[in-house]
């Protein structure tokens, strides 16, 4: 299996390299994506349940402020804003929240720009890779060598493998941009949602 494995690759010619490339990437960055947006690290279930019964309240803010001590995620340090806010100006609150808002999903996102670059170029490779396998088959068509049938082998193989696998990495790449990408577009206007009602919250009992 693994000696397949590497003559499919050798087989592929030289833009089988920058694809493996790519492959890693994507790797790197699904893997990096599911630890980094975990519910736990941005909107924990617990933290929404409290900020509910605080706006509902069934709780107090002081014990909201108690949750918010254990609390390490993205809403959290955004309803920690609200809450320690002294200066009684609405507004300016809300400008606070967005620009801090602004600085925790571009975080958020770092690795989909990533996604989106490898789901573009990698076809690209692949394309390449058919096109230099095309080169070799017509190179050598007329010649009446020995290697002739080996070598218009070689250019199907490379055409082939290159293409095959161009789009093998850009496939999970655009799913896996868009999936994530829409996730976080969710838990944004959620996140939104609660911190206005919560700002409104604080200031009719301030």
């Amino acid at each position: 299996m693994i000696q397949d494995c590497i003559t499919f690759f050798q087989s592929g010619g030289i833009f089988m390299y920058p694809l493996l490339v790519c492959s890693i990437l994507v790797v790197s960055v699904i893997f990096y994506r599911m630890f980094n947006m975990r519910r736990s690290c941005v909107m924990p279930e617990k933290l929404i349940n409290s900020v509910y019964r605080t706006l509902s309240g069934t709780q107090s803010v002081d014990e909201l402020k108690s949750e918010l001590e254990r609390e390490n995620s993205s809403f959290a340090r955004l309803v920690k804003i609200v809450l320690t806010d002294e200066t009684g100006d609405t507004e300016l609150l809300k400008e606070r929240v967005q620009a801090r808002a602004k600085k925790e999903f571009h975080v958020l996102q770092s690795g989909l720009s990533v996604l989106d670059m490898v789901a573009t170029i990698a076809p690209m490779f692949g394309i390449l890779g058919t096109a230099s396998g095309l080169v070799v088959i017509f190179g050598v068509f007329g010649q009446g060598s020995a290697d002739e049938y080996n070598m218009i082998t070689q250019g199907i193989s490379q055409a082939l493998n290159t293409t095959i696998v161009g789009l093998a990495i850009a496939t999970p790449a655009v799913i896996a941009s868009v999936y994530y990408s829409r996730k976080l577009e969710r838990q944004s206007s959620q996140m939104e949602s609660l911190l206005i009602e919560l700002i409104s919250h604080r200031y009719q009992n301030h």
